[in-house]
Formats: C-alpha cells, sequence, structure tokens
C-alpha cells in the first residue's frame, strides 16, 4: 500500500540523536560514509574549496579531508551540538583542512558559482521541500564544478517495514529509532528521479546504491585525477565488498 513520507526533525540537537550518528560510524562507516567520501574523491575534483551541506557530525568531511588533504573543505550544519561533535572527530584525526560553520542548506550564505565540489550526505530526507536544498546546492557550484548528493531510499510497503528491522540489527534503541525514522522520510525512487528532473542540474545522473541509498552525481569538467600520494582506504576484503555498491561510477585511477 502507498505511504508518504513521514518527516522527523530537521534539526538533530538532543546529546543521544548526536550519540546515535557515532554509533553508526562505528558500525558502517567504512562502508556508507567511507564510499560516499571515496566517490566524491572520483569525482574529479584534484583541490579547490569544498562546501559540505548538512555534515552533521562530520564523518564523511574528515573521511574525504583525508584522502586529499588538499581539497579546502567547509562544512555547514544547523546544529551547534553536531558541528561541536564533528571539531572533535577532526582535532582527534589532525585534520586542518575543514572548517565548521553553522548554516542552513535552505539558504546556503555563499554566493553563485563559489564550490568546485559540492556534497551533502543524508540531508534530503530531513527537508520538507528538498527541491529548495538541491537548487541551492546547483547554485553554489560552478558550472564545471562537481556534485555528489545522496539519501535514504524509501521503500514501498510493506517491504519497508520488512527491511527495516532487518537493516537494524545490533543497533541500540536510539539507532533503530532514527534509522526508521530516516528512511520513512525518505523519497521513494521515483520521487527521487523526479525531484532531480525538476532541479535541473546540468549534467548530472541518478545512481541507486543497492535498497537502501539514491543519488545525484556530477563529476567535474575537466576531470582530474586526486594528486600524486593520495590513495583509497586499504581495507580487508569483506568491508570492500560491503562499501563497492556505495562508491560512483566514476573512476579517479
Amino acid at each position: 500500500m502507498p505511504m508518504g513520507r513521514v518527516l522527523e526533525p530537521e534539526v538533530m540537537e538532543g546529546e543521544a540523536e548526536v550519540a546515535a550518528y557515532d554509533e553508526l560510524d562505528r558500525l558502517w562507516g567504512d562502508v556508507v560514509f567511507q564510499g560516499f567520501a571515496e566517490s566524491a574523491l572520483r569525482l574529479g575534483v584534484r583541490r579547490g574549496r569544498v562546501l559540505d551541506v548538512g555534515t552533521g557530525s562530520g564523518h564523511v568531511a574528515v573521511r574525504l579531508a583525508k584522502l586529499n588533504p588538499d581539497l579546502q573543505i567547509e562544512a555547514m550544519d544547523l546544529s551547534p551540538r553536531m558541528l561541536d561533535r564533528a571539531r572533535q572527530h577532526a582535532s582527534r584525526e589532525g585534520i586542518t583542512n575543514i572548517q565548521f560553520f553553522v548554516g542552513d542548506a535552505k539558504r546556503i550564505p555563499y554566493e553563485d558559482r563559489s564550490f568546485d565540489l559540492v556534497i551533502s550526505h543524508q540531508l534530503l530526507h530531513q527537508i520538507p521541500d528538498p527541491l529548495v536544498v538541491l537548487r541551492e546546492i546547483n547554485r553554489v557550484a560552478k558550472p564545471q564544478g562537481a556534485i555528489l548528493v545522496r539519501d535514504v531510499r524509501r521503500l514501498p510497503e510493506p517491504a519497508m517495514s520488512l527491511a527495516i528491522p532487518l537493516w537494524c540489527l545490533g543497533y541500540g534503541a536510539k539507532m533503530k529509532e532514527q534509522t526508521s525514522a530516516s528512511f520513512r522520510a525518505g523519497l521513494t525512487l521515483s520521487e527521487f528521479r523526479r525531484l532531480v528532473a525538476e532541479a535541473r542540474i546540468d549534467r548530472a545522473s541518478v545512481r541507486v546504491h543497492w535498497l537502501t541509498h539514491q543519488g545525484i552525481e556530477r563529476p567535474a569538467m575537466p576531470f582530474e585525477l586526486p594528486p600524486p600520494g593520495v590513495r583509497l582506504s586499504h581495507q580487508r576484503l569483506i568491508a570492500r565488498a560491503l562499501k563497492a555498491p556505495y562508491l560512483s561510477g566514476f573512476r579517479a585511477s
């Protein structure tokens, strides 16, 4: 039976919500977050300005900064508490090429065509009208710059209700609650395709990542390989296999 989006709060401020994001990173960070960061690296931006819209507790931004220290990353979120945790993560990893700041994705505080790469991970499902955010992302990206947006995918019922308990195996109570809320707030694949068409992002394509995620990808023009010395993460075979569906189709090497 069709079921519409069930929106969750746009701003996550509670300590339990912040801790749940750290739990997700411990459980699936090397798959989902790392897969997204490596996908961003593969979009052909060798150096320049990067904007992370809705950075949350900064796990993606920190991973991308580690992969390529030549990128100057500006990471924004509406939640000061999330940003405090993000700064802690960056400091612990010795990251110096990220600046975190409070900002609203619906009104990004930058001029048009400011960034070489704009990324956003698992933010759209928190926004009542995600088209506004996509248009803002498109506005601040340079015309030849790269864009990578990815979000959770809402399956039709009863598949959604059957899948959520499987995806939440091993999660704590708060993590289960947030995961269920996030997927129910997401867009179906058909809704997501319509959203991307309405956003009119030049050169963009839609990519599906297994049953859990869907995204928008636009490589930079011209496409540049990462600088010498930049390497993708070394992971065990099982982690690499699980991460594969969350990598973009563009290759940096």
